[in-house]
């Protein structure tokens, strides 16, 4: 013991490889503080390779003073490791059999450099120092008596906290002996499996409980052990049923005992324990006339007391024979059986016995609604005791819809009288009487309630047959509609509803079947469908089902959610001119698909145009859509009036729809022909009397500003001054034809009076000038001399010369024109027409105007007008063949235009108004025509305003050829920014004529030009910085 108290070191050479330094230390655990465990200088081996001063210069401390200097302290100059504590080998490494403390220590020296790092490494070597212990010193285990042999009881092992092997528990052991078990420690590899083994029966009435003690051995060399106390109790199987002293008891009992008398007090024993070994007593319910036993007596489950519970004069049965149990209240339980025989001594006369039993099949007792009359549903037991005629019993049945029938022998049977219906009554007191013969007779009777069961004989049914409902159209998924609600006079499953839809009805409508809520399953569009009918179905759960209908009208009530829609996407109206203010000129017409104020439409101008004047836009639309004039409407003025209208619903949100309105003024034969020659100052020409037949003497020129047809065809004719035949005229060219040779000695003038009217039959409009045609007589030649003649041949050289130079001009300019005229042509079908209108107020006749201050390189005509319309001046240049505005002229003359910027940027000039235009003349170079022999046939084109080079000499009918022209406008580079006067320059004049005429082209064209369906003059703008909304000028 000494020894092992004492320090035991094993102090290993340092090993020293790879210039690592290790010295290996043993140490048993639990040596008190300051223990000695080795000198790590000595061990280290370091004093091999230095000198003996420099090995006792080193100095020892800890590398990582953290880690081991609680169990551990180095002295600093000597080396030696002392334990600086306690060291418990099973608290530093657990259960491992190897435990090994490892740290480093550093030695270095405070007179050179020298330093090393040196690894200890610490065994701690385990003592046995613990005690073998159970988790529980005592432990209590139990055991049926009833276990067969072989059973076990497992027991929880000792603990050894010593972690060495040879200290660890080697074995176990029973110390106690004469126990009916055996003890056995199996070892594993994790420790020992303790169990106690049943070798002999046990039964619990014998020896209800065992003390065992069982130890553990350590294996150290002082052994330690510890110790278990078992005790096994051994608990109770319910293994013995309650005894009776006996098994039948006699017993005699008065009929005339009072309720409560005590018949007998029965008394059983159990051996078993606790509720094995309690007893209750009860009669069998497995005996005869358990029922009658129960009436009369009953018995006391704890005390085993029987009594009387009902007096015995009514009961005719002389001996009852009472099976009495006795159980205990173990599981399962033990039962035991005593007969208790009680015989009954008469002591008197009795009234009749009534019993009623019910028949019914069922579990609760009750009879079908649906039972059939004559069905048996009860069956009566009567008995009398008495004898002789005390004991004849005759019984009735106090109940309408039931009656007695006998059965020999057997009592009675009760059937049904009538049909039963639990609807109105849902069950029948039955009372049946029943009295003796005797004297005086005795009678008893029994009344029982007969219930009744249902049937499913009644659908269910709706509270309303037709329920009204209605939802928004665009509702919402889930959205409910209504709920319906249907009862059922049945019971129980058969009055169970569920709803239902028929499936037709599924697609748009879903049905809660508890609550009979219908939600709905699709957006509605009324516009679509309104109103439609469904059926709901109520289904009860009976068997067989029946089934109730109701039906649901479903309103789908309008949303403000479609727009006005328009009859037709454009509206076109017709009006004539000059018919006044208040004139209808239409109506609007849209609809919506809405209903009630979500339908209502009120028409309205689009507010671009709302707020426009009349002057601009001469209409007035009421809310009715009824479009009407504000003022006169002059087609020469304005032909085409475009706008945007709205129509607007009254629904909320209100909903708008937006479209065009064209009004096209209609033409009134309001304007006569404007004759433009001849003119007052220019009405005479000449002709020679020697001139062919069919020579084209002069044209009369003229137009019309009404629309193109009838009212702007022309007709011209001569009125007078032709009485002698000697001209004609052409009808719809104005082309005047010498007719026939006509001798004159001197210059004849004939005063013609000329006729120019449209071709408007019922409302003509004429129009008439003067025209004086000369003819003359040749210039005769005076006789010259030698001289005289041979200058004259010169001049008659030039002259045809000069003419064939000007002839080949002339042709040429001819071939050019006519070639340019086929390519305008060709391509008139790709231009954008111009339109341009035209209007000027009625001339009656030919008046003179001033023209002594008109610039000499133009001509002006002017006519004063009350309307003070603007005044048009035109130039016709030969060589380019334009046409330009010279401006406006004259005071209180006024130009009226407007112009709609379209979404395309279209500019539409829709009106520009020339009224009261003055007679035209032509260029200087025309003037000649005012001389007196301007109208001389001669090779020269002067004089008649051109040549008609188509005209036949035999006047053909290609005289009559009607001739249509156009103009196409285009701006004048040079202006640049707008302007209010009028800016278009240079208007090309396009013949536009049939192909086959050889009429050379006129400076002045027989009529403005039009289009056949509109004579609003449009522009479309690029949007250029540069083009801006400009006023054409007009010929």
């Amino acid at each position: 013991m000494a020894v092992l108290i004492s320090v035991c070191l094993f102090l290993m050479v340092a090993n020293v490889a790879s210039g690592e330094i290790i010295v290996t230390m043993k140490l048993w655990e639990e040596e008190p503080v300051s223990t000695f465990v080795g000198n790590i200088a000595d061990l280290s081996g370091l004093q091999e390779n230095m000198t003996q001063e420099a090995f006792q210069s080193l100095r020892y401390s800890f590398l990582d003073q953290t880690r081991m200097d609680d169990l551990f302290r180095v002295d600093n100059a000597a080396g030696e490791l002392f334990t600086n504590a306690v060291i418990d080998r099973e608290k530093q490494c657990g259960f491992n059999q190897d435990c090994v403390l490892q740290f480093d220590i550093a030695a270095h020296s405070s007179i050179n450099s020298k330093f090393e790092i040196i690894s200890v490494r610490v065994t701690l070597l385990d003592i046995n120092d613990h005690t073998p212990t159970f988790p529980s010193s005592d432990v209590n285990k139990s055991l049926s008596e009833s276990a067969v042999i072989g059973s076990t009881i497992q027991l929880d092992e000792a603990l050894d906290l010593d972690s060495s092997a040879q200290n660890g528990i080697k074995n176990y052991a029973l110390q106690t002996t004469g126990s009916p078990f055996l003890f056995s420690a199996i070892k594993a590899s994790d420790g020992f499996s303790l169990q106690l083994k049943l070798n002999s029966a046990i039964n619990r009435e014998s020896k209800d409980h065992y003390d065992l003690k069982i130890i553990a051995v350590d294996g150290g060399t002082s052994q330690k052990t510890g110790t278990l106390n078992v005790k096994v109790e051994v608990t109770d199987e319910n293994d013995n049923a309650p005894q009776f002293d006996r098994d039948t008891f006699d017993i005699r009992l008065r009929e005339d005992k009072n309720t409560g008398f005590q018949l007998i007090q029965l008394s059983a024993t159990d051996a078993d324990i606790g509720q094995n070994g309690q007893v209750v007593y009860k009669f069998n319910p497995r005996q005869s006339y358990l029922s009658e036993i129960n009436e009369c007596f009953e018995i006391d489950e704890t005390t085993g007391k029987i009594i009387l519970k009902n007096r015995l004069t009514r009961n005719i049965r002389k001996i009852y024979n009472i099976t009495v149990d006795a159980s205990d209240l173990g599981q399962p339980p033990k039962v035991s059986q005593c007969i208790v025989r009680v015989t009954i001594i008469d002591v008197g006369n009795n009234q009749p016995s009534v019993r009623i039993t019910l028949l019914s099949t069922g579990n609760t007792g009750a009879v079908s609604e649906s039972s059939s009359v004559g069905t048996v549903i009860a069956h009566v037991t009567v008995e009398d005791t008495d004898s002789g005629s005390n004991g004849i019993v005759t019984c009735k049945v106090v109940s309408d819809e039931f009656q007695l029938q006998t059965v020999l022998n057997k009592g009675y049977i009760v059937v049904i009288n009538r049909s039963l219906d639990r609807e109105i009554s849902d069950k029948y007191n039955l009372t049946v009487e029943c009295s003796d013969q005797g004297t005086p007779p005795l009678s008893s009777s029994s009344t029982i309630v007969i219930p009744i069961s249902d049937e499913n004989d009644n659908a269910p049914e709706f509270y309303k047959t037709l329920y009204q409902a209605s939802i928004r159209e665009n509702n919402a998924f889930g959205d409910g509609v209504t709920q319906v609600l249907a009862k059922d006079d049945d019971l129980d499953k058969n009055a169970e509803i569920r709803y239902l839809l028929p499936p037709a009805s599924k697609e748009k409508l879903a049905i809660n079947e508890e609550t009979g809520v219908i939600t709905a399953n699709f957006r509605f569009d009324r516009e679509n469908v309104s109103s439609f009918f469904f059926h709901v179905l109520a289904v009860d759960k009976g068997n067989p089902t029946m089934t109730g209908t109701a039906t649901i009208q479903l309103t789908v009530v309008d949303e403000n959610d479609n727009k006005p829609t328009f009859s037709v996407p454009m509206f076109q109206f017709f009006v004539i001119e000059n018919m006044g203010p208040q004139m209808k000129v239409g109506s609007l017409s849209a609809s919506d698909l809405d209903e009630g104020d979500n339908q209502k439409i009120l028409f309205d101008y689009h507010p671009n145009f709302k707020n426009l004047p009349s002057s601009q836009l001469p209409f007035e639309i009421l809310p009715s859509g009824i479009i009407s004039t504000r003022r006169d409407l002059d087609r020469e003025d304005k032909n085409k009036y475009s706008f945007d209208i709205v129509a607007v619903d009254q629904g909320t949100p209100r909903l708008t729809s937006t479209s065009r309105v064209v009004v096209y003024v209609a033409d009134q034969n309001d304007n006569k022909p404007f004759i433009t020659f001849p003119l007052f100052s220019n009405q005479t020409v000449s002709v020679s009397h020697q001139a062919k037949v069919g020579t084209v003497i002069t044209r009369i020129r003229a137009y019309d500003l009404d629309e193109i047809g009838p009212n702007s065809q022309l007709r011209y004719s001569f009125s007078a001054g032709n009485e002698k035949d000697v001209f004609s005229i052409g009808e719809t060219s104005g082309n005047i034809y010498l007719k026939r040779t006509y001798e004159v000695n001197e210059n004849t003038p004939f005063k013609l009076r000329i006729n120019v009217s449209d071709m408007n039959v019922s409302h003509m409009q004429s129009s008439f000038c003067d025209l004086t045609i000369v003819l003359a007589l040749p210039t005769p030649s005076p006789l010259s001399s030698e001289d005289g003649g041979t200058k004259n041949i010169i001049i008659t050289i030039a002259v045809v010369v000069l003419t064939i130079i000007l002839s080949a001009v002339i042709i040429t300019v001819i071939i050019i024109l006519r070639r340019n005229d086929q390519k305008l042509l060709q391509s008139k079908r790709s231009d954008d027409l111009v339109k341009t209108m035209y209007s000027a107020a009625s001339i009656e006749g030919c008046s003179s105007p001033n023209l002594d201050k008109i610039p000499s390189d133009m001509v002006t005509s002017i006519v004063d007008s009350p309307r003070k319309k603007k005044g048009v001046s035109f130039t016709f240049d030969v060589e380019s063949l334009q046409l330009s505005n010279c401006g406006q002229i004259g005071q209180g003359q006024r130009e009226e235009s407007s112009y709609n910027r379209q979404n395309n940027n279209d500019k539409t000039l829709n009106s520009v108004l020339l009224d009261n235009i003055g007679r035209s003349n032509y260029q200087q170079q025309h003037q000649d025509n005012m001389s007196d022999s301007s109208g001389e046939i001669t090779t020269s084109d002067s004089g008649r305003g051109g040549s008609d080079l188509d005209l036949s000499l035999h006047m053909s009918k290609s005289d009559e050829r009607h001739q249509t022209g156009a103009f196409k406008f285009k701006m004048n580079p040079a202006q640049g920014t707008r302007s209010y006067g009028n800016q278009y320059e240079n208007i090309n004049y396009i013949n536009t004529h049939h192909l086959k005429s050889n009429i050379q082209r006129e400076a002045i064209p027989v009529r403005p030009p039009r289009l056949p369906s509109d004579n609003e003059l449009q522009f479309r703008s690029e949007e250029s910085p540069s083009k801006e909304d400009c006023f054409p000028s007009y010929v």
